[in-house]
């Protein structure tokens, strides 16, 4: 038995009763962080918190570094095929490799691989664009 109160029904899925930047000055966050937490807001969901590496680095602050770095656009989708999830990660519209992902209790989505894997998935696959062209 829990000594927690029971939840209201009337709740929307996925609530969260703790706001994780109540002591937080917006301000001093990335814009794309502020952003998503706005955008959130204004949808009723829960608290955004950003996509997290296996390494605990956060996805969007390693994409862009990866980006600014390779001079490429790197996302990371699912593309509903058979009714699988499939996570992908993907370099200027060419899928570069699949990737786990889980989501934890607060809603968190984090990917099983580090940024150094990422990297040299990145490296490598520019490396064969580079071959083929040449």
């Amino acid at each position: 038995m829990t000594d927690d109160p029971p939840r209201s029904a009337d709740l929307p899925a996925g609530y969260d009763d703790l706001d994780p930047y109540a002591d937080i000055d917006l301000e001093t966050l990335p814009e794309w962080w502020r952003r998503n937490i706005e955008l959130f807001r204004e949808h009723g969901l829960r608290p955004y918190r950003p996509a997290r590496l296996a390494d605990g680095e956060l996805l969007p602050v390693v994409l862009d570094r990866l980006e600014d770095r390779y001079g490429v656009t790197i996302t990371v989708r699912t593309v509903p095929s058979d009714g699988t999830e499939t996570w992908s990660i993907w370099m200027d519209g060419d899928r570069v490799a699949d990737v786990s992902r889980t989501r934890t209790k607060d809603g968190r989505s984090e990917y099983d691989i580090d940024s150094e894997v990422l990297e040299a998935l990145v490296a490598s696959a520019l490396g064969e664009r580079h071959e083929s062209e040449g």
